[in-house]
């Protein structure tokens, strides 16, 4: 997998409080990883980064933000991945699987950290959870990464699927994400496997709903999906 954390800001180009920044953000990220997500105060991050308090919360005002920072960080570099590895192939599960890999790869060096804050996901009104309002553009980012794949694939699909594909296999990305975050095989081998098994299951239901036999079963799968959008949780979006 690409080796994808979150590009340090060179000094050279960037202004001092650029560099403040992003010292502050390094210094909460390696508090986050040795000490955990709450044990990590404000002051603490301060200290770290050999800033004043006051410095550290004109950045950031609370530790949430370092966090949506990070994810935005990791996104804007699987986004930048994800568009130059389409252009060397056309097919939509092989750019599928890039991005998920990809993404996995960008959280790997983060582990523990997301471990910590995994414990949020459930819980939509927490600005930490992937369905709450703090982490929409986030959430419309990702979703905006799988479906350019799609356009500019070489997949064909009915209209109506294609319009809400991108999101259902974010739902699928972010269940292998947090698989993920529990697997102890060597070099993930426990998360990839289900990866490889589950895209194989989708595709194959992807590519029999272009038949008219099939529309039964479509049926079902598009009012499940209004039912999970129609959810307060989603309705965040």
């Amino acid at each position: 997998m690409p080796h994808t954390v979150p590009k340090k800001i060179s000094h050279q180009t960037s202004t001092k409080r650029e560099i403040t920044k992003e010292r502050i953000y390094n210094s909460a990220i390696t508090l986050f990883q040795k000490e955990g997500y709450e044990l990590a105060t404000m002051r603490r991050i301060a200290k770290e980064a050999r800033v004043s308090l006051g410095l550290t919360y004109y950045h950031f005002k609370t530790k949430e933000e370092i966090v949506l920072h990070f994810y935005r960080e990791s996104q804007i570099e699987v986004k930048q991945l994800a568009t130059q590895f389409s252009k060397t192939t056309k097919d939509f599960k092989t750019r599928l699987k890039y991005i998920i890999l990809t993404q996995l790869e960008s959280f790997s060096e983060y582990k523990m950290f997301l471990q910590v804050l995994a414990r949020h996901a459930g819980d939509p009104s927490h600005s930490l959870s992937p369905f709450s309002p703090e982490t929409s553009l986030i959430r419309e980012e990702a979703v905006g990464i799988i479906r350019e794949a799609l356009e500019t694939s070489n997949l064909k699909i009915r209209d109506d699927l294609a319009e809400i594909l991108p999101e259902l296999l974010w739902m699928e990305q972010m269940g292998l994400v947090y698989f993920w975050l529990s697997d102890s095989s060597k070099s993930y081998t426990s998360t990839k496997l289900l990866m490889n098994d589950s895209l194989e299951l989708t595709f194959k239901l992807i590519k029999l709903s272009n038949f008219p036999l099939f529309k039964n079963v479509m049926g079902p799968i598009f009012r499940m999906y209004r039912l999970v959008k129609g959810n307060p949780i989603m309705k965040n979006r």
